[in-house]
């Protein structure tokens, strides 16, 4: 594929090969020169706003060709064939061609480029208490298509088109694919917990006005200890599970037991042999890098392996600090891009893709695996009952099969202690596989 535009930059290559060679399995080459590209009879895409007959063209905004980062100003609308779009530009005249041309009405480039690379989550906006951007800001969130990937659907009108224009193109197809994701906030309830620890557990109890006498008389059972329920339903779809480890010394935000512990240990250790481990970057650790270091030091220890999958604890996220800090310690794969107040596609899509640092605008070889579903949205903050919890799984899982993407949820080992609300959600968990 040819593909003329006025000049080159990072940010233009980086979205032509998501979209092109990632997506699509088109390689492409670029050019800044019309005459070449009008007298060349390769499949070409002109991205420029003068139209050229005989091929896609698209109209251009100058997102991809600045360097800086500042409010943008657009409006979104609806259209029947791409669902939403904005950078919406008309071609000044459309001539009568002679030969099959074909011609956007919006910039897919830049639009996508605005959504993948979380743009909006660089400009100045108010963060939650946890300092993490809010679903609310997003224009995903304001235009209502949060729970719409998109992007996919972008890709596939763009294969559609780039077909019927190009009948001889080859262009990859892909399948559906689940990942079941897994954090250990607390690996158990009562088991492995110092006597502190309990005995603070047990205080706390009594002030919310339900003493709990398991702190002390530790049932056979441990509430937390759902680890076989969690994989051998997995297991029987043959989905694969990914487990995310809390390793961080206790504070506020980080309850997990000691890392240090044999219950720990043990746990880890077994749940390595047949599953993909990774770290779960505490809440401290986005405070201060040196605790970052600590807790894969601590993984490395434990598993004989250093971490290469990550989500942050509480899924906090800021761009581009935290895909920084954990590049910077050998992380190539992260699962953190969802939303802690929302479900839907943060990035509008459900593939993975590159992280893209607007600060110095330049690709990474970071992976990021977005997800759209977490246990404790649905119930804490969506305050759904399992019966509607299932419903909007089974809707949101409708929608990535639609594009044959990646369907990642995320779930907690935690999420079936029914003295915590959590009674019928063994049900809900269930049905991520059906």
């Amino acid at each position: 594929m040819l593909v003329f535009a006025p000049q080159a930059t990072e940010r233009l290559s980086y979205i032509l090969d998501y979209l092109l060679i990632e997506r699509l399995g088109i390689s492409y080459k670029l050019t800044d020169n019309i005459d070449y590209f009008k007298k060349s009879q390769n499949n070409k895409i002109n991205y420029s706003n003068e139209i050229e007959e005989g091929c896609l063209n698209i109209p251009l905004e100058m997102l991809l060709f600045e360097e800086n980062i500042c409010l943008q100003k657009f409006e979104t609308s609806t259209d029947k064939n791409w669902h939403k779009i904005f950078y919406v530009k008309a071609y000044n005249e459309v001539p009568d061609f002679k030969i099959t041309t074909q011609f956007l009405r919006f910039d897919l480039l830049a639009a996508s480029f605005y959504l993948l690379s979380r743009y909006e989550e660089y400009l100045p906006n108010k963060k939650d208490r946890h300092q993490r951007f809010k679903a609310s800001n997003s224009l995903a969130f304001t235009e209502n298509f949060l729970e719409i990937p998109l992007v996919d659907i972008w890709v596939i009108k763009l294969k559609e088109i780039l077909k019927n224009l190009y009948p001889a193109i080859e262009i990859k197809e892909t399948n559906f694919k689940q990942i079941n994701t897994i954090d250990i906030d607390f690996a158990y309830k009562y088991y492995g917990q110092s006597f502190g620890a309990l005995t603070r557990k047990f205080f706390g109890s009594i002030l919310k006005g339900k003493p709990d006498k398991n702190c002390f008389f530790i049932p056979e059972k441990d509430p937390y200890d759902s680890y076989d329920y969690l994989l051998t339903t997995a297991n029987k779809k043959n989905i694969k599970t990914v487990f995310f480890f809390l390793l961080a010394d206790y504070g506020a935000y980080d309850k997990n037991i000691s890392p240090k512990s044999s219950a720990f240990i043990k746990l880890a250790q077994s749940l390595k042999n047949s599953n993909t481990c990774g770290i779960h970057p505490s809440y401290q650790s986005n405070l201060h890098s040196i605790n970052l270091k600590q807790e894969f030091i601590s993984f490395e220890k434990i598993i004989g392996a250093k971490p290469t999958h990550s989500r942050q604890h509480f899924l906090k996220l800021n761009l581009p600090s935290t895909y920084e800090n954990i590049e910077k310690v050998g992380i190539q794969n992260d699962y953190t891009m969802a939303y802690s107040d929302a479900i839907g596609f943060r990035a509008s899509t459900c593939f993975p893709f590159p992280f893209f640092n607007l600060l110095n605008n330049k690709k990474s070889t970071l992976q990021i695996h977005p997800s759209c579903l977490m246990d404790v949205v649905l119930k804490n903050q969506l305050l759904f009952a399992p019966a509607e919890a299932i419903e909007k799984i089974k809707q949101l899982k409708a929608q990535v099969k639609t594009v044959n993407g990646q369907f990642i949820s995320i779930w907690h080992n935690s999420s079936f202690d029914q003295s915590q609300g959590w009674k019928g959600w063994d049900k809900v968990y269930q049905s991520l596989f059906e």
